[in-house]
């Protein structure tokens, strides 16, 4: 039976691809550099900010280039993070029957750590008591520490607990923990990309979620 959902963050609960792909094309200009298009910024996501800023930058720049935009990515995100980012319609709805059903919720995400927490306690309230980001302590997904420390904190094994995320990256975390893997597929990658994965569950709405657990034994 799972008593524990591990969410990634962005793609999974919260669509923050708008405040992402406005201040990563905000550094870029202020740096002298070409703007990123959506569907880029979109396949650039998922690994941290600091790929996303090295991916977005042309190739061949120096060490010095990349420190200028991150911080001018940084200084900016942090500002105007909360302009647009808001949860998928039904997230919250999912939440409130998971916790009536008195399943445990946290969030592990690539996003760094000061900013994951904020969101999760600005637009989760209540919901997610446990929420990690990068940070020193925490190396970026797909390793494993973070869903590892989410448990942790949780009082919860990989067998009680399921991941949940919407990128290739999700799903190695999801194998690198021992932890069943649900893909959505309203997130920042098509419901194609799972299914060559050979994802065994994947929710097209955030509702699907409670009747996989369900199968999920």
């Amino acid at each position: 039976m799972i008593k524990n959902v591990v969410f990634d963050m962005d793609g999974t609960i919260l669509n923050t691809i708008d405040d992402l792909y406005i201040s990563v094309n905000y550094a870029l200009s202020k740096c002298g550099h070409q703007t990123r298009s959506m569907s880029e910024v979109l396949s650039f996501v998922g690994n941290g900010v600091k790929v996303l800023i090295q991916k977005a930058l042309p190739e061949g720049y120096c060490e010095q280039d990349f420190d200028k935009c991150f911080s001018v990515f940084m200084e900016h995100y942090n500002i105007h993070k909360n302009d647009n980012t808001a949860p998928y319609e039904g997230i919250l709805d999912l939440m409130k029957v998971l916790k009536e059903k008195g399943v445990q919720m946290s969030v592990v995400s690539n996003k760094f750590d000061a900013g994951v927490k904020e969101l999760a306690n600005n637009l989760f309230e209540g919901y997610l008591p446990v929420a990690i980001g990068e940070s020193e302590k925490v190396q970026p997904k797909p390793n494993p520490s973070g869903v590892w420390y989410a448990l942790q904190l949780m009082g919860a094994t990989k067998e009680e607990s399921v991941y949940i995320g919407d990128s290739e990256v999700d799903f190695q975390t999801a194998q690198n923990s021992g932890l069943t893997f649900i893909a959505v597929s309203w997130g920042f990658r098509p419901k194609k990309l799972h299914q060559d994965l050979g994802v065994k569950y994947i929710a097209d709405k955030p509702m699907d979620i409670v009747d996989i657990l369900s199968q999920i034994e």
